[in-house]
């Protein structure tokens, strides 16, 4: 959705659609190296915001984290196998490739 916002377009899932998925790997890759505007622009205020706090207080406890408005990225939790499997149930159109030798198929 961070992909599509930074082209602002609201259908992000027509966006995917039409495309691969080594384009949307390519684009991983390059906003790995390039941050997103609005991760660039809050990073960029937080700066300031922190460095205003320095100079008029006259101390360096302000730390630049404490004045981003953006979440802190914990990492994604790791999901089991079959919460992903009910995850995908509601996305429609989708196609449900497995093992051929399950039990019970």
């Amino acid at each position: 959705m961070r992909l599509a916002r930074e082209f602002r377009r609201a259908d992000w899932r027509r966006m995917l659609s039409e495309m691969s998925a080594t384009e949307l790997g390519e684009w991983g890759d390059y906003f790995r190296m390039q941050s997103f505007s609005d991760v660039w622009m809050d990073a960029q205020f937080a700066s300031l915001k922190a460095l205003i706090v320095r100079m008029v207080s006259g101390s360096s406890d302000a730390a630049v984290a404490d004045f981003s408005l953006l979440p802190e990225e914990n990492g994604i939790p790791e999901r089991t196998d079959e919460e992903l499997m009910h995850l995908g149930e509601g996305i429609s159109g989708g196609v449900r490739y497995g093992p051929d030798s399950q039990p019970g198929h």
